[in-house]
């Protein structure tokens, strides 16, 4: 019966150091993510925010699964109906004054029904997204990448989404814009809608 006893209690500090290992290797890896400036990336929470689809460390840094990259500022106020444009529920209005990691595919959406009205800058945590939002491994989690999402998608959203993403971040003779402008001519020199683009003429 001691036996049994000393294998359970063995077993259960094996597991326990497994799991301590994890959770410092997770905590290390987000710690070493890099924002679309090349600099460490923050956290998409602040304070005491509630969950908005970040990790335990409160930064956008999925890169699998939910995908949710792109932080929105007190998105209920700052990007209001926000999920409902993008074919969800109304859960967005009711995040109050907290941030929110949303995926490019809902990012590129949005902007691109508001595409012939006026669009607000300044409602992006730009130092909260990572530089893996400006890589072909990001944008092809789809079958056709951001372009084809929930079924409610616009033609070549994916351009209205780098582009608003761009007008948000991105600020000239800026010195961590020059990272910016970097991480993203280089991402976008590969894809026809992007590079074809006036901003893409502009930047690069």
């Amino acid at each position: 019966m001691r036996r049994y006893i000393f294998i359970i209690i063995t077993l259960l500090l094996s597991l326990g150091v497994i799991i301590l290992n994890f959770k410092k290797s997770h905590s290390n890896f987000t710690n070493q993510l890099l924002n679309i400036y090349d600099e460490p990336l923050q956290t998409c929470k602040e304070n005491n925010m509630t969950n908005g689809s970040w990790d335990s460390d409160g930064k956008c840094s999925e890169l699998d699964g939910g995908v949710h990259q792109i932080c929105i500022k007190q998105i209920a106020q700052n990007a209001k109906r926000f999920s409902e444009k993008t074919g969800q529920s109304d859960w967005s209005d009711k995040r109050q004054n907290n941030n929110h990691c949303v995926c490019l595919g809902a990012w590129s959406l949005y902007n691109a029904k508001l595409q012939s009205k006026t669009k607000k800058k300044d409602i992006l945590k730009c130092e909260a997204i990572p530089k893996n939002a400006f890589s072909n491994n990001y944008i092809s989690k789809f079958s056709e990448g951001w372009n084809k999402w929930n079924g409610h998608e616009l033609n070549n959203q994916i351009k209205n989404g780098v582009e608003s993403l761009m007008r948000n971040c991105y600020t000239k003779n800026d010195a961590k814009s020059i990272k910016l402008k970097s991480n993203y001519c280089n991402f976008a020199k590969n894809i026809k809608s992007l590079n074809t683009s006036q901003l893409y003429n502009e930047l690069c």
